[in-house]
């Protein structure tokens, strides 16, 4: 191994390093919002997730979870830490071939300027063949700014944050890695070098299936993809035949679906899609019950792609687009095949991502911030080997120096993304089932924030597993009945008759074919009607504070906790010896959306709460509940007209 090959090596080790260090700082101690819980239960349950199933991420992590390493969640947030590390060190050797090596100069030749030969042994570092004694003052160059903008890429925001807790992105952000790094590889194998080129297309093939078998974001990727390879490539010997051998290797990266399917029939708890037909994997695999959030309207599109350009610069701390912009100028001057390869990815994840009209939009942008850092290295390579650079500061002259400039920003981030000590989510989760009484049965649709939790802490960690948690909005898709069955029986056989109704006009929804909406909707109520009447005569039955009024219409809802217990009329108890349940959520300084909704959502409840104490006379009970409602939301209007209502019942 010559010396700049280990100098490489070295680079990306110490970039990975640092990076993890730095994620491990600020790693989630526990479970996090939206999947996390959900994801880390189907880990060690070896379940099916969500849409679209990602069965690559579910082996991985699933064999990750048996190592004994801390608490089962704590040891999967460890897992995309590592994942997010080896991707950014990966992102070096990425930029070095970007910068070492000259796909352009065939384009040029073709336009009859002056043509750079290159080894056919050696097809992606042209620097490397000067490097027989040691790493030359160019490569070095090369190096500090690879270093210095896989850097700025893993510290933005949005890289940042994925590395701290259980999610597919971490997964995803490593194999787009290595896809992009195969396929710039793969731009600049030699026309004449046909076994080279053939086992490069067959690699990156194998690794586009198995990113698939990720994330179906992935498709970000094709349309640069296969425009360069076929621009660059369709004249070499042998392409049609290379091609066709890239097609097997692509259907071997998609066998992890076949997990979904085999692992369906064997009715895990967590069964999402139960996809165990052909039907069934082809809507789960394509997220078909998401497709009404694809470019849903105009106006939401825009409001996606504005926030997304807001994003790339405040992710990056603004500074550095200033060498990501030269950067890309210097690709156009050299070869405009690379800068386009380079263009497309960008522009593809901006487009199509912003169609995507959810709130958690950050990580489709993921290949974006690639592209973004692909030029910052270009930029940074530029600026340390322009002409007259001796006349230039120092600072502008040393490329990681320049880059350790753009970090600082970045760093001042730590505050905002570190999620060291952020245990609300479990907190809430724990404080949601203090308030169930045993046996309880409780309809909720606060995915985000306990309902997802719930399932790892009953499934994993057996925390009240007596308690039924369903979410009413999983009741609108049919796959959900068949795993109430199984985990549920007797709420399943209780209402057998109005879901067998619903189910009849939920499955022409699902098919696409013609159907009532007014019917459906009413069936869909009955069944959660139905089941909150069966349920309420043998368990006691709550629901959560977003729950519609059209539900459990006659019963009386009693707040107890974070959540309401129901009641007949005729069964209301004394408030007197109603449980005050205090919310024990251990204080975590963010404000995000999904904090602030959260500690809105808790102190809505203990007014509640108060409201209800307070009304039954019981006021030094309904100060406390008050008193706590403003420990979570400061300065809350409502509160404290109600502490001003209560006192005044004190002194009558």
């Amino acid at each position: 191994m010559n010396d700049l090959r280990r100098m490489r090596l070295a680079a990306s080790g110490g970039v990975a390093v640092v990076a993890f260090v730095v994620y491990f700082l600020t790693l989630a101690p526990s479970l996090d919002f939206i999947d996390a819980g959900e994801l880390a239960a189907v880990a060690h349950t070896w379940g099916i997730a969500h849409p679209t199933g990602y069965p690559l991420f579910t082996i991985i992590a699933g064999l990750w979870a048996l190592l004994p390493l801390g608490s089962g969640v704590f040891r999967l947030n460890v897992l995309a830490a590592i994942q997010s590390a080896v991707a950014a060190g990966v992102a070096v050797q990425i930029f070095l071939d970007l910068l070492t090596a000259r796909p352009w100069s065939a384009e040029k030749n073709a336009k009859g300027k002056k043509k750079s030969a290159t080894s056919a042994k050696d097809t992606v570092s042209a620097a490397a063949t000067s490097a027989a004694g040691g790493a030359d003052a160019e490569a070095m160059v090369a190096l500090k700014a690879s270093v210095a903008a896989a850097l700025v890429l893993a510290f933005g925001g949005t890289f940042w944050r994925t590395a701290l807790s259980i999610e597919v992105y971490a997964l995803h952000i490593l194999m787009l890695a290595l896809l992009l790094w195969s396929a710039v590889r793969l731009l600049f194998v030699p026309a004449a070098n046909s076994a080279v080129l053939r086992r490069r297309m067959a690699v990156t093939a194998l690794l586009l299936g198995l990113s698939f078998a990720n994330h179906m974001s992935t498709v970000f990727v094709l349309p640069a993809l296969f425009v360069l390879v076929i621009a660059v490539h369709w004249r070499s010997e042998g392409f049609a035949t290379h091609l066709a051998v890239s097609v097997p290797a692509f259907l071997a990266g998609l066998l992890p679906y076949l997990y979904l399917p085999l692992r369906a029939a064997a009715h895990p708890v967590l069964n999402w899609g139960n996809p165990i037909d052909f039907e069934r994997l082809l809507w789960h695999v394509s997220g078909k019950q998401y497709s009404v959030w694809m470019f849903a309207s105009a106006e939401a599109w825009r409001a996606q792609f504005t926030y997304a350009l807001e994003a790339f610069g405040r992710d990056m701390a603004w500074l550095a687009l200033l060498p990501a912009v030269v950067g890309l100028v210097v690709l156009f001057r050299r070869g405009g095949r690379m800068a386009w390869f380079w263009i497309l990815l960008f522009l593809t994840c901006l487009i199509w991502a912003a169609g995507y009209d959810i709130h958690d939009i950050d990580s489709y942008f993921l290949l974006g911030f690639f592209a973004l850092a692909a030029w910052v290295a270009v930029g940074l390579h530029a600026i340390a080997r322009w002409r007259g650079r001796s006349t230039l500061p120092a600072l502008l002259r040393d490329p990681l120096l320049l880059g350790a400039v753009l970090l600082v920003p970045l760093l001042l981030q730590w505050g905002r993304v570190s999620q060291a000590g952020n245990y609300l989510v479990e907190d809430y989760t724990r404080t949601m089932f203090d308030a169930f009484d045993e046996r309880a049965v409780v309809f909720s649709f606060q995915w985000d924030f306990w309902v997802s939790a719930s399932y790892y802490l009953q499934y994993v960690e057996g925390v009240r597993d007596d308690v039924a948690v369903l979410d009413k909005e999983l009741f609108r898709r049919s796959w959900y009945f068949e795993q109430l069955r199984h985990n549920h029986p007797d709420l399943f056989a209780s209402s057998r008759a109005e879901i067998e109704v619903f189910l009849a006009h939920l499955r022409r929804f699902e098919r696409d074919e013609p159907y009532d909406p007014a019917a459906i909707e009413a069936s869909f109520n009955a069944v959660i009607n139905s089941m909150i009447d069966r349920a309420y005569r043998r368990r006691p039955v709550y629901l959560t504070i977003e729950m519609e009024e059209q539900f459990a219409p006659g019963y009386v809802r009693v707040p107890v906790g974070l959540a309401f217990r129901l009641y007949k009329p005729e069964d209301l108890p004394d408030p007197a010896i109603t449980k005050d349940v205090s919310p024990r959520i251990r204080p975590f300084d963010s404000e995000d959306r999904l904090p602030l909704e959260m500690r809105r959502l808790t102190a809505s409840m203990l007014l509640n709460r108060g409201v209800y104490l307070s009304n039954a006379g019981l006021h030094d009970r309904a100060e406390v509940a008050l008193r706590r409602a403003l420990e979570f939301t400061p300065g809350d209007a409502r509160v404290m007209e109600m502490l001003r209502r209560n006192r005044e019942g004190v002194k009558g």
